[in-house]
């Protein structure tokens, strides 16, 4: 008998386990973002499970900081306890941001032109800068490059570096975090741009970009001064091995 079969066997009822821990965990998130605060008694009613399996499934949304409790006092029998969204729960559903940014941005355009909208990405590419500048403090060029692409990642774009020569780096973003904002105003990838550039304090070339049709948007980092001819031009070969080195990294160390 091939033994790897009950192994394949217990990994599909794995994964069916999960998606219904998945599936039963978003049902009451929506029963609470569409009724609000609700006891255990009354979702479990709603979900068509007992109330001591949506208890265990509310202790992993408390656990996971999507849902809080609240002890409510009615006028007659024992206070109850009530279930609610926080913050966070609340954050998942849908979200449009990126959507109303275009627009006032588009609004901004026709109103004031594209000279506004120029002036309007410069200044928070200026106090991006200043925000993030102390971060660069008594680092080498390496580790300002490393603590670039950890600011970059935590605004979500999922950046890493990759030495490609001495004293040459490449800084690689395998996600857009604004694709809406950057296809309809250019000047978002422009900013940027100068943006790693001032805090790099190097030299800084664009090797791919998503706008022009690449997976990823890459900059090759340098020392100020150094000759480009020094260092061998950067292959789509190493930038595809960036791409495969990130994807075999666990998506938990790839966000940290």
């Amino acid at each position: 008998m091939d033994r790897s079969v009950p192994a394949r066997a217990a990994g599909r009822e794995r994964v069916m386990a999960e998606t219904a821990e998945e599936s039963t965990k978003m049902q009451i998130l929506r029963l609470l973002k569409t009724k609000g605060g609700l006891e255990a008694k009354a979702i479990a009613e709603a979900c068509g499970l007992t109330t001591m399996a949506v208890r265990r499934h509310l202790l992993n949304l408390r656990a996971g900081g999507l849902i809080q409790m609240r002890t409510e006092r009615r006028p007659k029998g024992r206070p109850t306890t009530v279930h609610s969204l926080t913050e966070l729960g609340d954050a998942e559903f849908p979200r449009d941001y990126e959507g109303l940014a275009c627009e006032l941005l588009s609004s901004l355009h026709a109103l004031d032109g594209e000279a506004k909208i120029n002036e309007v990405f410069r200044h928070r590419r200026s106090e991006m800068t200043a925000r993030y500048l102390p971060r660069m403090k008594g680092k080498n060029l390496e580790q300002r490059i490393r603590e670039i692409a950890a600011i970059l990642t935590e605004c979500g774009y999922m950046a890493d570096v990759t030495p490609t020569a001495r004293g040459c780096f490449l800084l690689t973003e395998h996600n857009c975090a604004v694709p809406r904002v950057a296809k309809c105003f250019p000047v978002t990838c422009e900013e940027e741009f100068c943006f790693i550039r001032d805090l790099a304090g190097a030299e800084v070339t664009r090797v791919s970009h998503m706008l022009a049709g690449d997976c990823q948007c890459s900059y090759r980092i340098q020392r100020k001064g150094t000759s480009t001819s020094a260092f061998p031009p950067v292959s789509k070969r190493l930038v595809a091995a960036a791409v495969r080195s990130a994807h075999r990294t666990p998506l938990g160390r790839r966000w940290q």
